[in-house]
């Protein structure tokens, strides 16, 4: 019988307009957001490739160790596969990090990427299921139980003494698969089109993280298909049901999500950069002042007089001091920054947690992290441009002392065929499901309890 209630409900959401509309939307988009992103990722692995050879040559003609050292190199944010599925962080124009031995690293804004590109939406995988199809699974149903009740079909067909357990189960399952039919679709025609681009790289790994994504879209449709099911059950009438899931759409869809960071931003505070620079320039002020005074009183690095090993002496001091004042500049600065990256991690924390009571905000928070575009991405890469950041140090510092005096190696000397290059390697998949595990669990638990409230309050209703 359950089969047979099954393939009843199946049949008849298939028959109507609005799964119609629903399957070509879900297939349709799907083959936008994989063609457009993959585009964009051509045109990011292209201008990656052609400035990695323009910075490499940029501190060829520098000359000097020294002037390396000082001036550093740039490093471009590499671009990310599985952006052609989630854009996540992959939308920010911060793309370029300079590398010097002065300063913490950071991605600083590229001037020549179009700002149009942030005041739109990206049509990639977390739209079409965290916004398309968690709007369409309330518009499949939200008159589930209301429609048949106001109908008096719900009355008749109970009439039969079809138990109350099976029809409420076999309407669930008919309603979820005609959601998950089409997805699975387009994420098919997704699969089919990355696997014939040569262009999109994507590893075993790569694929696992695509299936896992897959289940994890899957999740969040049970949850909102089931958030309906309650709603129609609870409501007397069709329209009741429809204007009270829209209110809700936009709460867990858009208001919760948003509402978390900014929350976040009362509730566990963290400087601005205008704050973060202006304490470094008066901490710098600071030291600055101090060896000034050190080495300014009256006779105090005067050469005159003194004999050449005295001024040799006084100079090798003075270069020593020098060293020191830069060492401790750069350890104020990093202080003053890692400082502000725990008090910025604490508030992404507090909104992430925040934000977790919607099931759109989770399966974003999971989705992106599996596939290296989220915040947890975004960390690492930073954590990585600083392991080579001392990469870079050892270098120069190595080279300079070989080069013997303070001004660093002989012009004709200078060369960085062996500078070490910047690769980024990406986490394993295992970590990034173990980071994201509270997150999956979170929409297991959404689907079963609302599931089981659509189920209790259907066995108590009242169908007349």
């Amino acid at each position: 019988m359950l089969w047979a209630m099954i393939r009843k409900e199946w049949v008849s959401n298939l028959l109507e307009l609005r799964f119609t509309v629903c399957a070509l939307l879900c297939v349709f988009l799907g083959i936008v957001s994989v063609v457009v992103l993959r585009a964009d990722l051509l045109t990011k692995q292209a201008d990656n490739a052609a400035n990695r050879q323009i910075y490499r040559q940029q501190a060829q003609e520098y000359g000097s160790y020294r002037d390396l050292e000082r001036l550093g190199i740039r490093i471009d944010r590499p671009p990310q596969s599985f952006q052609v599925m989630f854009y996540g962080m992959e939308k920010t124009l911060d793309r370029t990090a300079l590398i010097s031995d002065s300063y913490l690293p950071g991605f600083e804004g590229d001037l020549n990427s179009n700002p149009a590109v942030l005041l739109f939406p990206v049509a990639d995988l977390l739209f079409v299921v965290g916004v398309v199809l968690s709007l369409l699974a309330f518009f499949i149903s939200y008159d589930a139980v209301a429609g048949e009740r106001e109908a008096g079909t719900l009355k008749l067909l109970m009439s039969y003494s079809v138990p109350r357990d099976v029809v409420i189960l076999a309407k669930w399952i008919g309603g979820y698969l005609s959601l998950a039919l089409p997805f699975l679709v387009s994420l098919i025609v997704a699969a089919l089109l990355i696997s014939f681009s040569s262009d999109v790289p994507f590893s075993g790994e790569d694929w696992e993280a695509f299936v896992i994504a897959g289940g994890v879209s899957m999740l969040l449709i049970a949850v909102m298909f089931s958030i309906g099911l309650l709603v129609s059950v609870r409501a007397r009438r069709s329209s009741t049901a429809i204007l009270n899931l829209l209110a809700l759409w936009v709460a867990v869809a858009l208001a919760i999500p948003n509402l978390g960071p900014y929350l976040a931003e009362i509730l566990a505070p963290a400087p601005d950069v205008g704050q973060v620079e202006r304490a470094i320039a008066a901490r710098t002020k600071g030291l600055n002042d101090e060896f000034r005074s050190r080495w300014r009183p009256p006779g105090r690095g005067d050469m005159r007089g003194q004999t050449p090993a005295q001024r040799q002496a006084l100079r090798t001091e003075m270069a020593a001091a020098r060293e020191q004042l830069q060492t401790d500049v750069n350890k104020a600065t990093e202080d003053i920054i890692r400082d502000f990256e725990r008090q910025l991690r604490r508030q992404v924390d507090l909104a992430r947690t925040l934000s977790r009571c919607s099931p759109v905000a989770a399966y974003v928070y999971a989705c992106t992290d599996i596939g290296e575009t989220g915040v947890r991405h975004e960390q690492k890469l930073v954590d990585d441009l600083r392991g080579y950041q001392r990469q870079f140090a050892r270098y120069v510092q190595e080279k300079n002392r070989g080069g013997g005096g303070m001004f660093g190696g002989a012009e004709a000397d200078y060369t960085i065929e062996d500078m070490p290059v910047f690769s980024y390697r990406a986490e394993a998949l295992e970590g990034r499901l173990s980071a994201r595990a509270t997150d999956v669990t979170l929409l297991a638990v959404f689907a079963v309890l609302f599931f089981m409230g659509a189920f209790l309050s259907f066995l108590r209703t009242d169908i007349t």
